[in-house]
């Protein structure tokens, strides 16, 4: 059983104990401002609206930013795997060049012969 680190964190002005593993403290709490980052923006745009929907709102813009954020690398990981296979079938070439040069070489000799 691994010890747990008890944290209070701040959402809304209200404070929740959190359980997180020892040396997560610290994204756990980076991850507790960006809610609140973002509970602040929309509460910026309504004041009336309620903790529950306010709650909900944010989890919603931080899913869509946490799929944002996945598209964007995979669409970096997709380019990387075009890249490489680019690369391998530059050096490809390069060997097949060099390979052929050699066979010349080969056939020349065989020719003088």
């Amino acid at each position: 059983m691994s010890i747990k680190i008890n944290l209070n964190i701040d959402l809304n002005g209200k404070k929740y104990p959190v359980l997180c593993e020892p040396g997560e403290e610290q994204r756990v709490i980076n991850s507790s401002k960006e809610v609140n980052k973002v509970i602040n923006e929309l509460s910026a745009v309504s004041e009336s609206i309620g903790e529950t929907r306010l709650l909900a709102m944010t989890c919603l813009l931080l899913a869509d930013k946490l799929i944002d954020k996945s598209e964007v690398i995979e669409s970096e990981n997709s380019q990387i795997k075009t890249n490489l296979n680019s690369q391998q079938v530059i050096e490809l070439v390069n060997w097949i060049e060099k390979v052929t040069i050699r066979m010349n070489n080969v056939a020349s000799l065989l020719e003088k012969n």
